[in-house]
Order: C-alpha cells, then sequence, then structure tokens
C-alpha cells in the first residue's frame, strides 16, 4: 500500500531518526482532512501528540503550513493533554474519589519538594536518617518520582511498596538492596503511606503535580466510561509522533480511541527511547503496533548509514573493529584544561579557514559543568564565534539580576537580615545603579566601600545608612554618591508606603524591576526570562499559601520563599526561547546528549565532548530511582546490577546509532585522559578513540606551542 494509502484505521510508521516518519504523518493527516467535510455541523476533532514541548511546536507549525487552517485540531504533548483533561474533568475526579471540588493549582516542582517535605517531616524524624539535608531531599525527591513513575504507568498507588520488595530495591539508599537491610520491608510500607498521603492532601486542597496527574488520569479519567465517551464524541483521530518516548497511559489512551473507531497514525523510532528511565515505556507503547498496518521507512540516514555497523562492532568487540574511516576523528590530550583548548581551536579552524558555518556545528558532551561552558564560550567569542546553549535552563539565583532583587526585597522587610551577605549588598548596589549602556554608576571598589561603612547587619532590619556616615565620602564621588542615595531613598519610601501583605511584596518587586531595570535598560532575552520567572515564582508562592492554613507571619514567609529560591532549584528559564520565525540562529549549538537528541536536531560536524566518560552509557540524563519495576514489561523479577549494564549497554548503542544519523560530514572523538575530578577516562567510547586518527590540525595545533 503506497504511503498514503489506508486512510482509515489505524497506520504505524516506523523508522529510524531523519528517516521521514514526521513528513509521512502531516502527508496523512492532510490527506485525513480533506476526506472531511468542512461544512459539516459537527466535525471529528483531531488530536496531535508529540514527544516534548520543542517538537509540539514545530510539529504544530508544519501543520498548519500544509492545511493552512482549513481544519481545527489539538496540538499537546501528551503531559500536557492529561493535565488540560484532569482539570476539565476536575469534578468527575473528585465525585469518583469522594471528595470536595476545588478549583486545581499546579504546583511548581520546587513547591511539590518544600510542601512534601514538610507534610512528610515528623515520619521522616523517626526513620533515624543521616543528619544531611542533601541526603533528605533527595529521599523526598525519591519518593515523588515514585508517585510519578507509578502514574505514567497506570499502576495504583497500593501495589507501589510491593514492586519496590519484589524488586529489590531500597528506598533509602535509591540502589538495588544488597544483602539484609535492616527495617526495609517497614520503610517501605510507610513510604508507600507517605506517598498516598501526599495525594490526599494535595486534591484536599486543589494541589496538582505531574505524578497525581498521571494518577489521576490513568487511575479515574481513563477507567471512566463517561470520560471515554466523550473521548469518541470529541476526537475523530489521533495523529502521535514519536510514541516510543510517551508514558504507558498514552498508548491506553490510543486503545480506547481505537476501539471507538478513530483513526490512527502513529510513528516510532526504535532508538529513540529518550525518555525510557524517566517516565517512557517504550516496549508497551510499540505493542499498539499489533493493532495497525505497520510501514518501514527505510531511509538510512547521515553517517549511520555507512558506519553504524563498524562503530558498533568496534565498541562491543574492539579486536575485530579494525581502523575507522576519516569521517570520525580524534582530539586526545592528557588534561581536560587542554581539551577544552584544542576544541576551541578546531572549530575556529572549521569557520575560518575551511568556512564551515557555526550553525553546521555541534558540541554534545554527556554532562555540561560551568568549567567547560565558560571556557569554550569564552574562547569562540574572542574568534567572534557565537555559541549557543541549547535550551538552557539555569537557576534564578545564578543570575546577577536574580540576586539583588532578592537581596533589596531582603533589605525592605523585616526578619530576613540573615539571608544577606555583605558580597550580596554590593552587587544589588551595581546592578541597581546601571544606566542605559549597561555601564554601573556605582563601580565594584565603591559598591565595596560603601557596604563597609555604611550597610549596617541586623538579623530583624538590616539597612543601607546615608553615604555622610562614611569617612571621607568625598573619595566616592557625586555619581556614585547620587546614585546610592536614590537606591538607599527608594527603599525608605517603599517601606514607608507599602503593607506587610502579600500583595504589597509581590507589588514592591514589581515596581522594582520597573524602576531598575525595564525603565532604564533594555535587557536581553534571557535577563527578560529572569525577571519573569522571579515574579511568577513569587506569585506562586504566594497563591499556595493562600490554600495552606500558615502559621507563621508574612516576614517569615517572605524569609521561606528567599531561601528557596537561593536554594538554586528554580530556573530562571522554564520555558527557553522559540524561534517563531523558524530562523536558526547562526551559533554553534552546545547541548548535553540527553537534550540533543530530545530536541532531534543535526548537524553537520559534531563535536563528542569528554568521549572517555563512563557517562555516556546513561544518555547524559539519571534515570529515576526503580524505573524498572514501574515498567508494564516488568514480570516481577528482582532488578539487579546486572540488569541495569544491560539497560546501559543497549542505550548506549541507541545514543551512537541516532547522533550518528544526525550529522552529515565529520565527528570529533574529544578525549583527555583525566577527567575534571582527576580520574582516568577508561568508558565505553574509549575504544573508539583508539581505532581512530588524531586530527591533523589539533596535532598541529599542539606541535606549535
Amino acid at each position: 500500500m503506497g504511503l498514503l494509502g489506508g486512510l482509515m484505521g489505524a497506520i504505524w510508521l516506523r523508522g529510524q531518526s531523519r528517516s521521514g516518519k514526521t513528513t509521512a504523518l502531516v502527508a496523512r493527516l492532510k490527506a485525513w482532512v480533506a476526506g472531511q467535510d468542512p461544512q459539516a455541523v459537527l466535525v471529528p476533532g483531531l488530536l496531535v501528540l508529540a514527544a516534548n514541548n520543542q517538537n509540539q511546536r514545530l510539529l504544530a507549525d508544519l501543520i498548519h503550513q500544509e492545511i493552512r487552517g482549513s481544519y481545527p485540531f489539538v496540538s499537546k504533548t501528551p503531559v500536557a493533554f492529561m493535565a488540560d483533561e484532569v482539570e476539565l474533568f476536575f469534578p468527575l475526579i473528585c465525585e469518583q474519589l469522594a471528595i470536595a471540588p476545588s478549583f486545581p493549582l499546579r504546583l511548581r516542582p520546587e513547591m511539590e519538594q518544600k510542601l512534601a517535605r514538610e507534610l512528610w517531616a515528623d515520619t521522616l524524624a523517626t526513620w533515624e536518617l543521616l543528619p544531611n539535608e542533601r541526603f533528605q531531599n533527595r529521599l523526598v525527591r525519591r519518593l515523588l518520582d515514585i508517585l510519578l513513575l507509578a502514574g505514567a504507568a497506570g499502576i495504583a498507588l497500593a501495589e507501589i511498596p510491593q514492586r519496590l520488595m519484589v524488586g529489590q530495591l531500597s528506598l533509602l539508599t535509591g540502589t538495588v538492596a544488597i544483602g539484609a537491610e535492616t527495617n526495609r520491608e517497614e520503610f517501605t510500607e510507610t513510604a508507600g503511606k507517605l506517598i498516598q498521603q501526599w495525594r490526599d492532601w494535595c486534591l484536599g486542597r486543589g494541589f496538582l503535580t505531574y505524578g497525581i496527574i498521571y494518577n489521576l488520569y490513568g487511575q479515574y479519567l481513563l477507567k471512566n466510561g463517561q470520560y471515554q465517551a466523550s473521548l469518541g464524541q470529541r476526537f475523530g483521530a489521533i495523529f502521535a509522533d514519536d510514541g516510543q518516548d510517551y508514558p504507558a497511559i498514552a498508548k491506553d489512551l490510543a486503545d480506547i480511541l481505537l476501539d471507538q473507531g478513530c483513526t490512527g497514525v502513529f510513528t516510532e523510532n526504535p532508538v529513540g527511547r529518550i525518555r525510557l528511565g524517566l517516565s517512557g515505556d517504550p516496549d508497551y507503547w510499540s505493542q499498539l503496533a499489533q493493532r495497525c498496518e505497520v510501514i518501514h521507512l527505510e531511509r538510512p540516514a547521515g553517517l549511520g548509514a555507512t558506519l553504524t555497523t563498524q562503530i558498533q562492532k568496534t565498541v562491543t568487540q574492539p579486536q575485530f573493529g579494525g581502523q575507522l574511516p576519516a569521517t570520525i576523528q580524534s582530539i586526545q590530550t592528557v588534561a581536560r584544561a587542554q581539551l577544552l583548548t584544542r576544541v576551541g581551536e578546531q572549530i575556529q579552524f572549521l569557520v575560518k579557514d575551511q568556512g564551515v558555518a557555526p550553525a553546521d556545528i555541534a558540541i554534545i558532551a554527556p554532562g555540561l559543568d560551568e568549567v567547560a561552558r565558560y571556557t569554550l564560550m569564552e574562547s569562540l567569542a574572542v574568534a567572534e564565534i557565537s555559541l549557543e546553549p541549547l535550551r538552557e535552563q539555569r537557576p534564578i539565583a545564578s543570575s546577577p539580576w536574580g540576586r539583588s532583587l532578592l537581596t533589596l526585597l531582603a533589605l525592605i522587610y523585616p526578619g530576613s537580615g540573615r539571608l544577606i551577605q555583605s558580597q550580596a549588598v554590593a552587587e544589588m548596589l551595581m546592578m541597581l545603579s546601571q544606566t542605559a549602556s549597561e555601564k554601573p554608576l556605582i563601580d565594584p571598589v565603591r559598591a565595596g566601600l560603601l557596604v563597609d561603612y555604611c550597610f549596617q547587619p541586623d538579623p530583624e532590619r538590616p539597612q543601607l545608612l546615608p553615604a555622610t556616615t562614611m569617612p571621607r565620602g568625598d573619595r566616592l564621588g557625586y555619581q556614585t554618591t547620587q546614585a546610592y542615595e536614590a537606591i538607599r531613598q527608594w527603599i525608605e519610601q517603599t517601606q514607608a508606603t507599602h503593607n506587610v501583605t502579600p500583595q504589597g511584596i509581590l507589588q514592591t518587586l514589581n515596581q522594582a524591576i520597573q524602576t531598575f531595570y525595564l525603565q532604564k535598560l533594555a535587557p536581553s532575552y534571557g535577563q527578560l526570562a529572569t525577571l519573569r520567572e522571579l515574579s511568577e515564582t513569587a506569585q506562586h508562592f504566594w497563591q499556595c499559601g493562600d490554600r495552606l492554613e500558615r502559621q507563621n507571619t508574612i516576614t517569615a514567609q517572605l524569609a521561606d520563599l528567599l531561601q528557596l529560591i537561593q536554594a538554586e532549584t528554580i530556573t530562571a528559564n522554564p520555558r527557553p526561547q522559540y524561534n517563531f520565525n523558524h530562523q536558526p540562529l547562526n551559533s554553534i549549538t552546545l547541548a548535553t546528549i540527553f537534550q540533543y537528541r530530545s530536541a532531534r536536531r543535526h548537524h553537520s560536524y559534531q563535536f563528542w565532548l569528554d568521549a572517555g566518560s563512563r557517562l555516556w552509557e546513561k544518555g547524559g540524563a539519571a534515570t529515576l530511582f526503580g524505573y524498572g519495576v514501574f515498567q508494564r514489561s516488568w514480570q516481577g523479577e528482582p532488578w539487579s546490577l546486572a540488569i541495569e549494564q544491560q539497560g546501559d549497554r543497549q542505550r548506549l548503542q541507541n545514543i551512537i546509532q541516532d547522533l550518528l544519523a544526525r550529522t552529515d560530514t565529520q565527528i570529533y572523538l574529544c578525549h583527555s585522559d583525566f577527567g575534571t575530578n582527576g580520574s582516568e577516562q577508561l568508558g565505553p567510547l574509549y575504544p573508539l578513540i583508539q581505532a581512530t586518527q588524531e586530527c591533523l590540525q589539533s596535532s598541529l595545533e599542539e606541535d606549535r606551542r
């Protein structure tokens, strides 16, 4: 049957990376739309799903271009669709659970962690845990992740303790239980009760988290006959792209739609499986193919068309792999600092001497530390080559734009003096005195002098004293003195006019952003994202507070908010920039393996950074604890290190195959003998490095030094 044949029924498009799956899906969608009657009173809805938010936007734009607005459709990621459905049918869920309905509010991850720890504090105190805050936070996160995994798999909360026990997993260590662990069964049973308590507590206040959304959708909505009937009435077709990354309950949703006569078109990349270990269940999703006509799209792409077999053989059986062709070369050094320098030099050679466009180059790493990020960005900036981290998300507290406002709030309102450091006040003075050229009127030296002489620390009411307090204040200069006094007087006026209420604090924050930043400066997208997220975080914090029976004062709650943000758990850019005109920046892409594969990017030149690292087989993203026992295919066997290692080996093969298909010209394996922590780099890709010839240009640069 041709690619556009068989418009009715279910079609399964299976192919590897860049084989044309999405294009074929859109072509079938266009043909399905052409077969509908646009004049009908009731037109069947069209549900379009994509694996993540970025791909969903691109797919929706592609569909708009093809059908040109001639037919309405709903385009979502699976979790976004389920979240919308849970909110829409929340009264129906509350009726099933016999609880009073309330307007649902989605909790952000940082608030989820904070509130869960507070709720479980008494129970966790009886567990005799290590007196280590990081350890306890990880335990809380582990419990919340288990709720997420169970919900995504459509597993009832009551089954969680049994699965953990049979799987021989230890909650306290976050690993496979080795030997007879004291009270493991008791801890596991209690953990199950804590998870149930958390869900019930949240629902009683109308709070929703991703884990609770999955649980409610899989356990209540999907099993409700009234809801199933509504799905059949609302949708006439489902088109799902990259289904291998969907949670198990998305397959249940597709089954229900197909049972009700909907048309279905699904795509699968067998080597995709990017979210396996997070919330995806590719094995269970692939069972849906049994209900479909399967079409194999055989179109090998990139270097994978010729090198996949040889490279995989070199990794698994180095003695039989042989020498790799010149399309894969290595850059090798002893120290990692040298490696970063050599990588920068090779990129400069490609761009300046070979005429390669920066947009054709990608640097891919299993994990990106601050040293590597800064070194690469600075070395390439000197050569006037732009480097853009892919979908960069950094904590609010890592930006001086965010930190300065936190310090300002702590100075205005009482009770937060212990959260202020002298250097933070100096930074605040510099940031708030910026001019249109972003040059501060108070330079670092004078800011330090002002803090030394004019900042009066106090646990309750820290304050800035007049500039005349400083002996020999003439050393500051007129410009600095005026700028400092303007900031100090603004603080005093705000203290006198604003009430200590949540609304007053939010108003103060908004006025500070307007006065010191938006009215004087032209912030970049990243800086605006920091300001926006800080404002939204504060609003969300007080929104949650309205539903809680807080006993502490407003100023104490403000101190909690400041500490929460200073803990660097809140990203400053949860919704990274999206180019609506689809014109990619002429910049080198810097990404982790997980980010790069999730974005479905492809480049002519790839630099595999830290190729000798053992993290390559992890895919650049840690899997969630216990994910294996929450897969639908789990047969009840104990989880083990051997099973994990087997999964890591398969993941590595998928990564290699995927990345090879996403490059067309050249791969550079970038390896240093020692990593950032001084350990020897002998990871699973080391045989590849040994089988390559070293980059000639890189060697010449080393000889010159």
